[in-house]
């Protein structure tokens, strides 16, 4: 198997750790409620037939592929979008980009009122325009995404359960996957469909067709017969339960900090998604940064917008086997599509006894502070900001139970860039949070070697002087916030302050 020099001394001994001990991400299978755990993976979608008068809202709406509505009655729409997208089948090898513009919006706008029909894609044209390949290869191209939108009809099941009220997972298989996300070309939905994508001419928009044609190529060439999981997992008045059972008694995991290691160039392990609390970001508008990164270069992850609503302060989301299809260069609006490096396809090599990717994202949102980071800090050590955050990041670090303990989490500047955050302070809250799940904690520095030797002298500080995660926590409520600006390092640096006058100044 193909590792890279960053990771190779790791995956031997997660190997081992995952064989030795049968580790599998939740939801196990072998160990689940069905009626909170669905599996339309497997046959017997008609045990998903929930009879409460909530159901309807729990189902995803407007699934054009079917004959038989939500409600059962006959789909109206149905007819004419099977026509049309049977009739790009017969002709497309005869016709170009127009064809294929008349085709999608004719399916957009049926049902839609005369008034309120989309006129033309932009950045569909744009696309085509652009690209290096012929017309009639990107028409070969869609014409696998009409495939898999034909196929949705045997493939999925008459009804789909978003994760809300008792609905906890779903696991579909990476075909059902690309059916769903077929028929997202076909659809007009805020976060729930490409049309933003296909109607901006902006650069990043293109680059975000590039990855999408390319996972419907390379799965239609030879088709993973894995599984993809959605796990939402909640877990109610942390602070009050958990974290005061266990503040005093925890020690600080230990940590790594890698300046050579991106977070999605691992496997058999937990990688942190720096997620909104939408889950996706802004991966089907102009988004471009981590978040819409991974979901990118692993389409399979936007079904997770389909299904999952906003997060909860207690809750985060995790994704188990999605695969990794692209690579990338650039970020944000530099951001361009790459051929699959195997620095970057290590994960796909690692399937569990029920197929799939033994690798977790964990989608995690951070608070979104406003202005510069040196003049919010104040605000981000109050601590209701502070227990907010360790929740977050907690709940979802802790999810697999005691089993998991010593299967690292990958994570870097969790909710820093965009959203503001200080990176001193952020390693500290993740590093609880490790703490608390008995995992250890690798720190991606994303090039940022300076902070990452400061968290490592950190932590070699706080172990010296035998912090517990509650000492730690205690140590975050007594940094003085300034009346004006802070220095980047102004947490590190009053902990040691404090550390120091409580040793006599050694």
């Amino acid at each position: 198997m193909t590792t890279t020099p960053q990771f190779s001394t790791e995956i031997d001994h997660l190997l081992d750790m995952f064989t030795q001990k049968n580790l599998v991400f939740q939801p196990d299978f072998e160990n689940l409620d069905p009626k909170k755990h669905y599996q339309y993976s497997e046959d017997g979608h008609e045990n998903y037939h929930r009879s409460t008068e909530s159901s309807k809202k729990e189902l995803i709406l407007g699934q054009k592929w079917r004959r038989i509505d939500e409600n059962g009655s006959a789909n109206p729409i149905y007819e004419k979008n099977h026509s049309l997208l049977q009739d790009y089948l017969k002709n497309y090898r005869n016709r170009g980009m127009d064809f294929l513009e008349t085709i999608i919006l004719e399916i957009l706008n049926n049902g839609r009122e005369e008034t309120d029909e989309i006129e033309n894609l932009p950045g569909l044209r744009k696309f085509f325009k652009n690209s290096t390949e012929s017309e009639q290869e990107l028409m070969e191209k869609f014409r696998i995404v009409v495939e898999f939108a034909l196929r949705a009809e045997d493939l999925l099941p008459e009804r789909i359960y978003r994760l809300v009220d008792d609905v906890m997972s779903a696991s579909f298989s990476q075909e059902q996957c690309a059916c769903l996300l077929a028929w997202m070309w076909f659809d007009t939905r805020k976060n729930r469909s490409f049309f933003e994508i296909l109607t901006s001419t902006h650069p990043i928009s293109i680059e975000k067709i590039k990855f999408l044609l390319h996972f419907f190529s390379e799965t239609w060439i030879q088709m993973p017969r894995g599984v993809v999981s959605f796990l939402r997992i909640k877990s109610e008045n942390f602070m009050e339960n958990q974290f005061e059972k266990l503040k005093n008694s925890k020690k600080l995991s230990e940590i790594s900090i890698r300046n050579d290691l991106l977070i999605e160039e691992t496997a058999l392990c937990t990688q942190v998604d720096f997620a909104n609390k939408h889950i996706g970001g802004g991966v089907l508008r102009l988004g471009g940064v981590q978040e819409e990164i991974r979901f990118l270069m692993c389409p399979e992850m936007m079904v997770s917008m389909l299904i999952c609503d906003k997060m909860e302060p207690d809750e985060a989301i995790s994704i188990v086997g999605a695969q990794v299809y692209s690579s990338y260069t650039g970020y944000s609006g530099k951001l361009k599509w790459r051929e699959l490096q195997p620095k970057d396809a290590l994960q796909n090599q690692y399937r569990d006894k029920f197929h799939r990717i033994q690798t977790e994202c964990l989608a995690i949102n951070a608070i979104k502070f406003f202005g510069h980071p040196s003049r919010n800090l104040g605000t981000q050590l109050q601590e209701q900001n502070i227990q907010k955050e360790l929740t977050k990041a907690a709940v979802g670090f802790a999810a697999h139970g005691p089993d998991f303990d010593g299967v690292p989490i990958f994570s870097g500047w969790w909710g820093c860039g965009a959203y503001s955050g200080n990176k001193p302070l952020k390693f500290l809250i993740q590093l609880m949070a490790a703490s608390i799940a008995n995992r250890p904690l690798v720190m991606c520095t994303f090039g940022d070697s300076k902070i990452g030797n400061r968290c490592r002298q950190m932590k070699k500080r706080l172990e010296m002087d035998g912090i517990t995660v509650g000492g730690l926590y205690d140590l975050l409520l007594k940094v003085p916030i300034l009346d004006g600006a802070h220095d980047e390092m102004h947490v590190f640096d009053e902990i040691e302050r404090i550390l120091c006058e409580r040793a006599g100044g050694n």
